[in-house]
């Protein structure tokens, strides 16, 4: 119960109404065990009233019931709505610090959205359940962290193969191998984005907070489904574990898009169905398996259109030009979306470059230094493949120094820039102890570089 003591003396400090806290214990703990902690709470209270009488600086407010209400969440539940609300019908995943409380949130949830929660043996088994009931038509996703997305790599090399749309989300963690297995880190980012043999189309996601964690997650659902290839959404155990608040989120902002599936019980069209049709758009028609009228045939392997397997040099050549011709029609999709965000004012002394939860630490440091007369500002990128480049290079022609926060060693955004836009970055602030950004620590470090 240190804890608790400590989160009554803070609540002296802050000069909060104990009741609030009270309360939150009785929701937290059975009664008996409440009764300990409320009295543990108040011993720190008591304690800290009179050891510290000094004004501490800062003061906490009760709102009044009638204000604007927020809602309090972790990334992963967030992820978790974003799922339930795209109308994901099947997660099934092995439990991994720190994406396994994605598991334990939604298997709680099942019976009430119809969905099917399940821990299955390990994260092969996961990748191909997934797979596997994404080719019968319904969306599915599972989640893990790097030693587990390992596994999953060949899995992910099948879903590009036969077309099929799971959602995988990739919550970091440090390594190599199991590294710190409950720290932060932003190391798999390259991993993300090349994982699995050979050469297929993806998407690669970066939220950096609660309230995009839930509408990003239903874009990859949308985005999969619609273009028939695996979305990849990365996280890290800073965003995944940490309570945000956001507003209530507008479930009618996006609308689910399932693409190119009819659910027709017959298929009526004039020539025979093929799975794995060559299209303009590189988008096959897309029906369930069992439907009268239509053989629902893929491979792993490659395959001609109907899904049988062949080595024929020119039919594989056209295939893989098929898969890739879906990055042209995305891409233009991905114009109508937030693949970026700017923050702060146009004119600034130094712009600064940055993916996923770096985000608070960034904006936070940005308003330390505008009360010091520095003007800084930020684009975030949360679309990392197919990577925004026209909206980066906007960025970037206007910027005066240009700088990238990361939590790796290897500044792995800096080489996706330099890969996409020929541009050397001028500065990199890089933290990898497994730590996340101090906001203060990382506005000095911004003003060493200015």
């Amino acid at each position: 119960m240190e804890n608790t003591v400590a989160l009554g003396a803070a609540n002296a400090l802050l000069n909060y109404d104990p009741e609030i806290l009270n309360e939150v214990l009785r929701d937290t703990f059975k009664p008996k065990t409440a009764e300990l902690n409320i009295k543990a709470a108040k011993q720190g209270y008591n304690y800290a009233q009179p050891h510290y009488p000094d004004d501490f600086g800062y003061q906490l407010k009760k709102t009044s019931s009638a204000g604007k209400h927020r809602i309090f969440l972790t990334g992963n539940e967030a992820v978790g709505l974003g799922a339930i609300r795209a109308g994901c019908k099947l997660y099934a995943a092995y439990p991994m610090t720190p994406a396994t409380s994605v598991l334990h949130f939604l298997v709680h949830l099942d019976r009430t959205y119809n969905m099917i929660v399940i821990q299955v043996e390990n994260e092969i088994a996961a990748i191909n359940t997934v797979a596997g009931a994404s080719y019968t038509g319904i969306r599915t996703m599972t989640a893990t962290s790097g030693g587990g997305f390992c596994l999953m790599t060949e899995g992910i090399g099948m879903t590009g193969m036969t077309e099929t749309n799971p959602v995988i989300l990739l919550v970091q963690r440090p390594g190599p191998s199991t590294g710190l297995p409950t720290y932060t880190a932003q190391g798999d980012l390259r991993f993300a984005i090349h994982a699995s043999q050979g050469e297929f189309p993806r998407i690669v996601i970066a939220p950096g907070d609660v309230e995009e964690t839930f509408y990003k997650t239903m874009e990859a659902f949308n985005l999969a489904e619609k273009f028939q290839i695996p979305a990849i959404i990365i996280s890290d155990k800073y965003l995944a574990e940490s309570h945000g608040t956001a507003e209530p989120f507008d479930q009618t902002r996006t609308n689910i898009d399932r693409g190119h599936l009819t659910t027709e019980d017959k298929y009526t069209g004039e020539e025979e169905y093929k799975r794995h049709k060559i299209t303009n758009t590189g988008i096959s028609p897309r029906t369930m398996p069992g439907t009268k009228g239509a053989i629902v045939r893929t491979n792993a392997d490659e395959h001609d259109e109907r899904g049988y397997t062949t080595e024929d040099p020119t039919l594989a050549t056209k295939m893989t030009d098929k898969r890739f011709r879906k990055l042209e029609a995305l891409t233009k999709e991905l114009k109508n979306l937030e693949t970026t965000k700017l923050y702060g004012p146009e004119e600034a002394e130094a712009t600064i470059l940055a993916w996923g939860s770096t985000k608070g630490a960034i904006r936070e440091a940005m308003k330390f230094l505008s009360k010091e007369g520095t003007k800084i500002n930020y684009l975030q990128i949360l679309y990392l493949t197919p990577f925004p480049a026209a909206k980066v290079q906007k960025t970037l022609k206007s910027a005066k120094k240009t700088i990238v926060v990361e939590n790796n060693k290897t500044s792995q955004l800096t080489s996706l820039i330099r890969e996409h836009l020929l541009t050397t970055i001028d500065h990199k602030i890089l933290k990898y102890d497994g730590r996340p950004f101090n906001p203060d620590a990382l506005s000095q470090k911004i003003k060493e570089v200015l």
